[in-house]
């Protein structure tokens, strides 16, 4: 059952002190939880001797930016130039703009470029020409993008030309050879446990150490500054030690987790630290059926075979399909319903299936205080692209 919580005072003007206050369906948060995230995954990267790039894309707030880089504002990796802009305005430097670039995108991305140390990726020749020809007041500073086994993205380590984009990015003096960077997102598929993950992390960290040293050593030898590896599976269970050659981890869903990531064994139900709150508007006994108002656009279609997450505290009840606005729950094993339980109004806490996605159907998360009732700040979320 939902937490005994007061009950809410009417008033359109006051700012929500209590999670019955809020309007339904909406994004919130356990602080608690979410700091205890953000320093266990600072303290495992100091113990394997890495630099933490924490990723911004699961949250998309400055105050968890804050969090995950300790408070320095510094060393963040983002998905979208508008989540660059966006922490750029709020003073976070060392900004890691990880998916490849293209030419269209180089005026925009030359203004961060501009005013504050900005990085970019790429794997293909085109977009490295494109980087090597612009006019540019200053050097662009470039991550050569590496496929560990992921398939989706990076140069393939075994192929010549791989080398070869190292070396023109090394050469041009349009541009910096900051580093390699490889996203081992094969691990989401580690459908065998813990073991089945921790030899992604492995391999993820050979294929991208053992590119370093072909650069680094004869006859190339490049400067390859930052060897960057990270998934949250693999960066939550971590090879016991990476080669010396990698300096940099680059998680993100780890601040708020998942059920998927429960799954996978990256965490337990207990470091979930996001919920999307709904509230019961209709109730069906003939059918077995409520109604609640959270549709698809608060929480996503993902994870539909996996009922989009989990109810928290209804081990019994689960979510059936989901509309626009709105969304059908349904006992898990098929048995009636206790309705008195659930009258009109009725707050629900919904886990995630993947935060990720929750978080991009919302412009705020509201942080609750150890009680889970009291609303202690707002944090915009970053939207755009």
């Amino acid at each position: 059952m939902e937490p005994p919580c007061k009950q809410p005072r009417i008033s359109a003007q006051s700012t929500p002190k209590d999670v019955s206050e809020l309007v339904t369906p909406c994004y919130i948060g356990y602080k608690s939880v979410i700091q205890r995230n953000s320093e266990r995954m600072l303290q495992r990267a100091k113990q394997l001797g890495c630099q933490l790039r924490p990723h911004m894309k699961t949250h998309k707030t400055i105050q968890g930016g804050v969090l995950a880089t300790d408070g320095t504002k510094r060393c963040i990796t983002v998905s979208t130039l508008a989540e660059a802009e966006f922490y750029a305005d709020a003073g976070f430097e060392d900004i890691c703009y990880a998916v490849p670039i293209t030419a269209e995108k180089l005026p925009r991305a030359a203004q961060l470029h501009e005013r504050c140390l900005f990085h970019v990726c790429v794997d293909h020749p085109q977009a490295v020409e494109a980087l090597c020809q612009s006019k540019a007041n200053k050097p662009w500073s470039v991550f050569l993008m590496v496929d560990c086994g992921y398939g989706r993205d990076g140069v393939d380590v075994k192929d010549p030309t791989s080398v070869q984009l190292a070396q023109r990015l090394a050469s041009s003096k349009g541009t910096r050879l900051a580093g390699l960077y490889t996203h081992g997102g094969h691990s989401y598929d580690a459908s065998q446990g813990i073991e089945a993950v921790r030899a992604v992390a492995q391999q993820e960290a050979e294929a991208v150490a053992a590119f370093a040293r072909t650069l680094r050593g004869k006859p190339y030898c490049l400067e390859v500054p930052i060897v960057g590896v990270g998934s949250t599976p693999t960066c939550s269970n971590p090879p016991n030690q990476f080669p010396s050659e990698v300096t940099e981890m680059h998680p993100g869903n780890y601040i708020y987790y998942d059920t998927m990531q429960q799954a996978l064994g990256s965490c337990s139900e207990e470091d979930i630290a996001v919920r999307v709150l709904t509230r019961v508007i209709g109730a069906y006994e003939r059918r077995n059926l409520l109604l609640v108002d959270m549709g698809w656009t608060a929480c996503s279609k993902q994870g539909e075979d996996q009922n989009f997450g989990r109810l928290e505290g209804h081990p019994e009840l689960k979510v059936v399909g989901l509309k626009q606005e709105a969304g059908l729950i349904s006992s898990r094993d098929g048995s009636p319903i206790d309705f008195a339980q659930f009258p009109l109004g009725t707050l629900l806490r919904l886990e995630p299936y993947h935060s990720c996605a929750h978080t991009k159907q919302h412009d705020k998360i509201y942080i609750l205080d150890e009680d889970r009732c009291t609303v202690l700040h707002t944090w915009p979320i970053c939207r755009g692209w």
